[in-house]
This record gives C-alpha cells, sequence and structure tokens, in this order.
C-alpha cells in the first residue's frame, strides 16, 4: 500500500515538474525567434509601457517618461529576496554610479516584493546615484511584459526606446569591458539587428 502510495506521489510530482518546464519554454518562445544556428535574436524590441511605484516618493514611475533627456535607459528587475540580487547590487549600483556623468538612466523593478522589505534591503548601500530609481511591481506584471523568467535580468534601452541589449542572470559590472562596450551597444545607427548578448 505505502509502496502504490509513493509512486502515485512520485508520479504527480514528474507530472508537474514537466508542465512547469512546458510552460516556460512556451513563454520563452513568445520573446525569442531561433534561428537555424540555435542563435537567439530579440523579440522584444521596444521598451514595453510599465508603470511601477517609486518606493521613497510612492510615485507613478512610467518607463516611457525616462528615455526623456536620457541617453539610454538600464531596466534591472530583482528582488530584495533574491540571493545573487543582492550579491549584485553593489557592483551594479556603483556602475550607475560611474555611467551618471553620461546621461544613463537606471530602473531597478522590485517584483514579487514588499515595500517595507525593499527599502530594508537598499538602506545597506546608503545615498543611492541620482540616475537611479528604486520601484516596486505591485501588480506583478513586470515579469510578464520584459520576457522574465528569473531574476536578476537587465535590459539595456536607447533614447528611442529600442531595446538593443540583455545581461541575463547576474553580472561582473565592475569589469571595464562593461564600459567600454557601452558605446557599441548604445550606439546602433547603420548596424543590423544583432544577435543577443546572454551574459
Amino acid at each position: 500500500m505505502r509502496m502504490h502510495s509513493f509512486f502515485k506521489t512520485l508520479i504527480t510530482i514528474l507530472i508537474v515538474v514537466s508542465l512547469t518546464y512546458t510552460y516556460g519554454l512556451y513563454q520563452r518562445k513568445k520573446y525569442y525567434i531561433y534561428d537555424g544556428n540555435g542563435l537567439n535574436e530579440l523579440v522584444l524590441k521596444k521598451l514595453p509601457l510599465v508603470t511601477t511605484q517609486d518606493v521613497y516618493t510612492g510615485l507613478d514611475v512610467v518607463s516611457s517618461n525616462l528615455l526623456s533627456g536620457s541617453n539610454g535607459l538600464f531596466v534591472h528587475i530583482w528582488g530584495s529576496w533574491c540571493a545573487p540580487c543582492e550579491k549584485e547590487m553593489p557592483e551594479f549600483l556603483n556602475y550607475a554610479r560611474i555611467l551618471e556623468p553620461q546621461g544613463l538612466k537606471f530602473l531597478l523593478i522590485a517584483v514579487n516584493d514588499e515595500e517595507f522589505k525593499v527599502k530594508k534591503f537598499m538602506a545597506r548601500f546608503g545615498i543611492l546615484p541620482k540616475n537611479v530609481i528604486i520601484a516596486l511591481d505591485k501588480e506583478n506584471k513586470v515579469m510578464d511584459l520584459f520576457g522574465s523568467m528569473k531574476v536578476p535580468e537587465t535590459f539595456l534601452f536607447e533614447t528611442s526606446g529600442r531595446h538593443v541589449n540583455k545581461f541575463i542572470g547576474p553580472q561582473g559590472w565592475s569589469e571595464p569591458s562593461y564600459i567600454t562596450r557601452l558605446n557599441t551597444w548604445l550606439n546602433l545607427s547603420g548596424m543590423q539587428v544583432r544577435k543577443i548578448e546572454t551574459h
């Protein structure tokens, strides 16, 4: 009897895992096109219109409004509950600070989170760079709109709102290449649409 119950439970778990994996593949295909070489191109072509809430002012943050007067926008999806996000955050904030004179803006959107937890998490980093906005996705729509399946993920948009690069998972933002390649990522005039860089 116990053996029968064990196998029944095992089969149920396998079915759930299989369905979850299949659904994940389905969601991913909505945002990527695969070519014959097994590489992928961005399907998310432009900055989605997203309204989140600034955790410090309580004001609405509309993604498209941040493009005005900027030379590019990083949208970083993260959570205070995410260990890789916690490890990455100091370097990412320093990266934002370095790029502030160049007119780059950073929108850090906490997902599946709570305002007090986000504030507590960010308090350890002291005064934030002026080009950084910490926002909360209260409606839990951001990950679907950006096609994210896990955090952290970071997206780079040029001033027109065109999506030019995606960084999957935590990055080594202190590496010089993230500064030197910035001009290539943002200066796309005359360039063909590139394959996605999955750092």
